[in-house]
């Protein structure tokens, strides 16, 4: 089975470097810079794996866990942010995230 792992950052930068490190392991690795980008992802490409950030251009991305694990059940979502806090952590694994 290939893994596929989508990667949704508004930072470029980052986004690319965790793409490379992962499809260095072997990954079929997806990105997308925002939500509604992620969405049109997750619609064509079923990933195994959401690495995705909370703070986003278009929404929070602990709000829209409901929305992509809706899209495609069977992902797993992790968050992942720079300015973490316990309450977005609580909130991320309420609302479906597999690890924040």
């Amino acid at each position: 089975m290939d893994v596929k792992v989508l990667i949704v950052d508004d930072e470029a930068q980052l986004r690319i470097l965790l793409a490379r490190i992962i499809s260095l392991e072997g990954y079929e690795v997806l990105q997308a810079e925002d939500l509604t980008s992620a969405q049109k992802q997750i619609s064509l490409h079923h990933p195994n794996i959401i690495l995705c950030d909370v703070l986003l251009p278009d929404g929070n991305g602990v709000d829209a866990i409901p929305v992509l694990k809706k899209l495609s059940p069977e992902s797993e979502i992790i968050m992942l942010t720079a300015h973490g806090n316990i309450a977005d952590g609580v909130r991320s694994i309420k609302n479906g995230a597999y690890d924040y």
